[in-house]
């Protein structure tokens, strides 16, 4: 991709197998375009904007952010592990699908209405966060930290090892499934025996 050293502003292109690990990029602009099989892992973006942009099949592992804009932005089939999402400036969208976002943080970020469907999102945190009406379903939130979260009417539907505290959360309308559910009687302090 020796064209985005070259470039600042990117408009529609799709851009695949690149390698920008451990790099840094500043100024940038990219809108509506694609990374698909590449790897970021590790890059700092200083000052960028992605808007409407896809992650496919890529590792973007360990990536930060420096007054970097996240519009709209979709990852799919991606390893996303270790990124403090929360650095990223306001206001802040992202979509996952079949994605790993574990050991991450969204601390203090509005998720309303996102989706991370069918991911691994173990050791997460989500404190702080508004995660109303959200689809999180068949998601595995193993060690995952819901304190202070809002998630009315978020769907939890075949999501997984999840431990949410009803009482230091908002969760009217959300919707849960058994077996899972039963991790809410672990605040509680009790236990259920056969």
């Amino acid at each position: 991709m020796s064209n985005a050293d070259e470039q600042r502003a990117h408009y529609n292109k799709r851009f695949e197998n690149i390698n920008y690990e451990d790099k840094h990029l500043a100024g940038r602009y990219f809108d509506n375009c694609t990374f698909y099989k590449s790897t970021i892992k590790g890059c700092l973006f200083e000052d960028c904007t992605f808007n409407n942009c896809i992650f496919e099949d890529s590792d973007i592992s360990l990536i930060k952010f420096k007054d970097t804009f996240i519009n709209n932005l979709t990852l799919v089939s991606c390893k996303a592990i270790g990124i403090l999402w929360y650095d990223a400036l306001n206001p802040f969208s992202i979509v996952a699908k079949n994605s790993i976002l574990s050991y991450s943080s969204f601390f203090g970020k509005n998720l309303k209405k996102t989706k991370l469907i069918n991911c691994t999102a173990r050791e997460v945190d989500f404190t702080s966060c508004n995660l109303s009406s959200a689809d999180l379903s068949g998601t595995d939130f193993m060690g995952s930290t819901f304190s202070d979260t809002d998630l009315r009417m978020t769907n939890f539907k075949a999501a997984q090892h999840y431990q949410i505290d009803p009482s230091g959360n908002k969760i009217k309308g959300a919707v849960f499934q058994l077996p899972a559910a039963i991790s809410f009687l672990d605040s509680l302090g009790i236990k259920i025996v056969d």
